[in-house]
This record gives structure tokens, sequence and C-alpha cells, in this order.
């Protein structure tokens, strides 16, 4: 009978501390929202609907701040069928309207490619990236004159970001800050 008393104690102190846990990683992810929003003019959250894509979608809802914070989405032409779908439900949900970006001079899957040709991302993984990703990315930034970047990135993300901060200040004479709200999630 002791030992089942104790059992049980563990038990609940285990519960304890999860639940300890997770609220303060929220309450530490939402504090950094606050102040991308409050320190920045132009914070931008590149949203891949990603598991903890949502879970910021969601803080920043929460926070009523998605008027501030511009979500930006990047089409690569080759998402999942149910990705695009998927943001216009979160879109209705959060009342928010997602900024798209897509490769340059490119409207659709056709006109990609008519532009880079059929099946890019076979013949020519580096281009495909530069042309779908790193362009439609790096211009998103660009024309939504980001002052600090908001990402899901997180320390068990793999040996590049299992040091990464909570924030990444910008370089002295400009840059770009990161916030990583997730970072030690």
């Amino acid at each position: 009978k002791v030992q089942q008393l104790r059992v049980v104690a563990m038990e609940e102190m285990i519960a304890e501390a999860k639940s300890d846990r997770l609220e303060h990683l929220e309450a530490q992810a939402m504090k950094s929202l606050q102040v991308a929003a409050r320190e920045y003019a132009q914070p931008v959250f590149p949203n891949a609907m990603i598991v903890g894509d949502c879970v910021i979608t969601h803080l920043l809802h929460k926070l009523d701040l998605l008027s501030k914070v511009k979500i930006m989405v990047v089409d690569t032409f080759h998402l999942f069928d149910s990705t695009l779908p998927f943001l216009k439900e979160l879109e209705g949900k959060y009342d928010f309207q997602a900024e798209v970006f897509k490769a340059e001079g490119c409207d659709t899957l056709e006109d990609f490619e008519k532009k880079f040709g059929m099946g890019l991302w076979k013949t020519s993984v580096d281009e495909y990236d530069r042309a779908a990703k790193v362009e439609p990315f790096q211009r998103g930034l660009k024309t939504l004159k980001t002052d600090v970047m908001i990402n899901g990135r997180r320390r068990d993300h793999g040996a590049d970001r299992a040091y990464i901060d909570i924030a990444e200040v910008a370089p002295i004479g400009g840059g770009l800050a990161k916030l990583n709200p997730l970072a030690y999630w």
C-alpha cells in the first residue's frame, strides 16, 4: 500500500511538472511575440503551416497580434494538395490574410514550368530551390520591409540549431533580427 501511494505521488509530481513546463514555455513564447510586435515596425512570420507554425499562429491570435504581424507564405507550386486549403481555413479561423509569394513572374505551375522547364525539382534541386523557395522568400521579406522575422525553429531541429536562442539580434548597422519563440520547446 505504501509503495502504491509513492507511485501515485510520483505520477502526480510528473504531471504537475509537465503542466508547469508547458505553461512556462507558452508564456515565454507569448512574451517574445509581444516584444516583436511592440519593438519592431514590420514583424513578419513566414508560415509553412507545419505544427510549430500553427502554434505560433494560434499564439499570435491569442495575443490579438495578427493585425500587426504579417503572415507570409511561399507557394512553391509543389505543396501538398491540402496546404493552400488549410491556409484558407487558418485565415478564416484566425481572421488574417496571408501574403503569398511565388516564383518571380509565375502565377501557376504551368507558368513555372514554362519559365523553368518541366520537373525542375528532379533535374536540378539547387535551381528549383533557388527559383521556387529562396527567391520568393527573400523577395517576400524585402517587399514586406521585414525588420524582425518570426519563425518556428527549435533547438531539437538538429545540430545547426542546437544552440539557437529565443532571439537573434540584428547586427549593428542593419540586418534582420530573428525571433525563435519555440526555441526551447
